[in-house]
């Protein structure tokens, strides 16, 4: 009997070992993958692996992460490390700079240091997690203090380049100061994305809703405003056309004048048309369902949707123009008291009052508008649209 549970436990070990071992591999491949999508889809931040040097337990990351700046051939490296701990069904990645969180002779972070944490499943779900209790950046002449910001988002691999998820990022306070400058400072700040699929993985729905508790200036703090941006019912394989032909037609603007720079920043071109034409056919909605932004004088509200209807197949092939198809409404109303009172905001409003894009009921200004068949009617105000799409 004695022998028997020896055997178990040493088979139990075994699996257990093989198991942490496979979960190591398929992380190690994850991030390779997760590396080279970073690196083909944008031209600002590249990510290079210099060792992962992989065990059964766990592993350890070198590498650097390059911020660019294209336009100007500027680039900054930051060395990391990546501490990797090996689960039964994923893997905790811990970052850290590897020269510390503060750059010589500085302290940033006069409390406990930032955690910024990597955790993945073998199923392609990833939870990316930052804690940052204080930061403070003092120079001779601005400083710069973040209190208490966490960032939580979940990601899951939908299709080509796009990922769903939910997230939620949350400040308690910004504050800004700087020689010459009044102060400016900000206070809960909450950020809560989500983005999901629905018809069998063929359609998305995305949100993003911003909430500042008070912004605070020289006279005084106000608050709260809000705001909401909603993306729904697109359909996800021309959603991944057109975010595949923008990364193109950023990369080769980035060629300047180069002959072979200007045919695919053409042929880039050509993609973004068609994923355009095959993205409004098939039905979309873009909106801001809600905005709101609190001033002393009183509430600035407003709200605007742009939508298209989605087309059977003989329709989208005769379609000439997405903008003909497009309807949409537009909201906005704000105090008069914010225009009378301070003249800088009138002289932008002037103009929009005179044309009467911009008309008085009662303590409020208004403007309502409309969009259909590439007519923009503003307050009664007709404008004729140019057929861009």
């Amino acid at each position: 009997m004695k022998r028997a549970w020896i055997v178990a436990g040493v088979v139990l070990l075994a699996g257990g070992g093989i198991l942490l071992w496979a979960v190591g591999y398929v992380t190690e491949h994850q991030w390779q993958r997760a590396v080279t999508e970073v690196n083909d889809t944008q031209p600002f931040m590249q990510v290079d692996t210099r060792e992962y040097q992989r065990g059964i337990l766990g592993a350890e990351v070198y590498g650097t992460l390059v911020l660019q700046d294209p336009e100007a051939g500027e680039s900054r490296p930051l060395e990391f490390i990546a501490h990797v701990s090996h689960g039964i069904t994923g893997s905790l990645m811990t970052f850290e700079p590897a020269d510390g969180w503060s750059p010589p002779g500085a302290d940033w972070f006069p409390g406990e240091d930032p955690t910024l944490t990597l955790e993945t499943r073998l199923w392609g779900e990833v939870t990316v997690k930052l804690d940052l209790p204080e930061l403070t950046i003092s120079e001779q002449d601005m400083e710069v203090r973040v209190v208490g910001l966490e960032l939580d988002q979940s990601l899951a691999h939908l299709s080509g380049d796009v990922w769903t998820g939910q997230g939620e990022l949350r400040l308690d306070s910004l504050g800004v100061s700087s020689a010459g400058n009044a102060p400016v400072s900000l206070s809960d700040v909450i950020i809560v994305s989500s983005s999901e699929p629905r018809d069998d993985d063929t359609r998305l729905d995305s949100r993003v809703e911003v909430s500042l508790g008070k912004v605070g200036v020289v006279d005084g703090a106000y608050g709260p405003h809000r705001l909401v941006f909603a993306l729904d019912n697109l359909e996800v394989d021309s959603w991944n056309q057109l975010a595949a032909g923008m990364t193109e037609l950023q990369a080769s603007a980035l060629e300047g004048a180069h002959n072979t720079g200007l045919e695919q920043q053409m042929q880039a071109m050509q993609q973004v048309n068609e994923a355009l034409r095959q993205l409004a056919a098939a039905g979309f909605s873009m909106a801001i369902p809600e905005l709101s932004v609190a001033t002393p004088e009183g509430d600035i509200r407003g709200r605007i949707e742009i939508r298209h209807p989605e087309l059977d197949a003989e329709q989208a092939s005769s379609m000439l123009l997405v903008m003909q198809g497009l309807t949409g409404d537009l909201n906005l109303t704000l105090p008069l008291a914010l225009a009378e009172k301070h003249p800088a905001v009138m002289l932008q409003l002037a103009p929009l009052i005179k044309q009467g894009f911009l008309v008085r009921e009662g303590d409020r200004l208004v403007m309502r508008g409309q969009m259909e068949d590439l007519l923009l009617t503003v307050n009664g105000v007709e404008i004729p649209l140019p057929p861009l799409l």
